[in-house]
């Protein structure tokens, strides 16, 4: 019975498999970032031309609306739970700005006694 091989982590593979110079890593950022410019620049063109079509915008416009219909209930939850999270961070935020100028006038009634 042979143990099962744990999966190579990245660190791992790197430390295993270094770049034969520095040329690699550089070459294949190149091809990520073409490749990623090229994907972009295809999906743009795709939309633009779905946009001009009325009978897919209509049926966008009638599929966004059976699922809004149908998970309704779901996006009000998650609409009012951001509200909430928001106002907390507002409240954490405003707490956080008046001990940071209690601060500041405590440092500066030192300075001046």
């Amino acid at each position: 019975m042979t143990k099962p091989k744990k999966p190579k982590t990245v660190t791992q593979h790197d430390i295993d498999n270094p770049p034969l110079f520095k040329g690699d890593m550089i070459a294949k950022a190149i091809v990520i970032s073409v490749t990623v410019s090229t994907i972009n620049h295809t999906g743009k063109a795709v939309l633009k031309s779905l946009a001009r079509h009325p009978l897919i915008v209509f049926g966008l416009g009638v599929t966004t609306g059976y699922f809004a219909h149908k998970y309704r209930k779901r996006l009000i939850k998650a609409g009012n739970q951001a509200a909430d999270e928001g106002k907390q961070f507002v409240l954490r935020q405003r707490e956080n700005i008046l001990d940071f100028l209690a601060e500041n006038q405590d440092d500066a009634e030192e300075q001046e006694h």
